[in-house]
């Protein structure tokens, strides 16, 4: 009688753990690498608008590191993150964020906070809460793929995995946070922007702009070291 109350309580457990839902695809990690020693460098320029004064531009660089997978948990990987501002410099140690892969889904770990980049299968059209794991509001994150090349710093990934947070423009504002990502590469490009426009009559339309900021991350190079 043991034996079989035990049986029973085993294949409840194993029930309750298997997914009705489509399993994920091998080819869906690939944009989301994590292995010890891949790197990405990144071009990151920033633009700061305000009332009446000129624009103010930034630009500086950023790379990031996989580190090894940390010590007691299984798949975690510290990502270490420098910086320079120009290309003639050595890097410096900026920050150091955390990246994990679960069978269905992609976290990553920035400044202490942990955003859901992906979940899996991916196919067109899927959205999720990035929010999930944290304590923001809940942002919808939905997924596109493109087949055509996008080009960026001399470089061109023929397929390509867009992730869109919000992308509205009208007369008065613009609004676009999206990411980019390449199989076998990770993220390639990124931009956020949030920008008010003239909305007087004589410059309603002209994409005059008054005050936001716009943040664009851009791949330069990428690799094993």
């Amino acid at each position: 009688m043991k034996k079989s109350y035990w049986l029973l309580i085993g294949l409840a457990l194993l029930a309750g753990c298997t997914s009705s839902g489509p399993s994920p695809k091998e080819s869906d990690y690939r944009f989301f690498p994590l292995e010890t020693g891949r790197f990405v460098e990144y071009e990151v320029q920033e633009t700061f608008y305000a009332l009446s004064k000129p624009p103010v531009k930034i630009t500086y660089f950023l790379k990031e590191v996989c580190g090894p997978e940390l010590k007691g948990t299984t798949g975690q990987y510290q990502i270490n993150r420098f910086r320079r501002n120009t290309v003639d410099q050595s890097w410096s140690p900026d920050s150091v964020w955390t990246a994990y892969l679960l069978p269905d889904r992609a976290v990553k770990v920035e400044n202490n906070r942990p955003l859901l980049k992906m979940i899996f299968p991916l196919f067109d059209g899927l959205t999720w809460n990035a929010n999930q794991y944290n304590t923001l509001p809940p942002q919808t994150s939905e997924a596109h793929f493109s087949h055509l090349p996008f080009s960026v710093n001399s470089l061109t990934f023929p397929a390509n995995l867009e992730i869109v947070q919000q992308k509205d423009s009208s007369l008065v504002s613009l609004v676009n946070f999206t990411e980019r990502y390449a199989p076998n590469v990770g993220l390639i490009y990124k931009e956020s922007t949030t920008l008010q426009y003239c909305q007087n009559a004589d410059c309603l339309g002209k994409g005059i702009v008054e005050f936001g900021n716009r943040k664009t991350l851009k791949i330069k190079a990428y690799g094993q070291e």
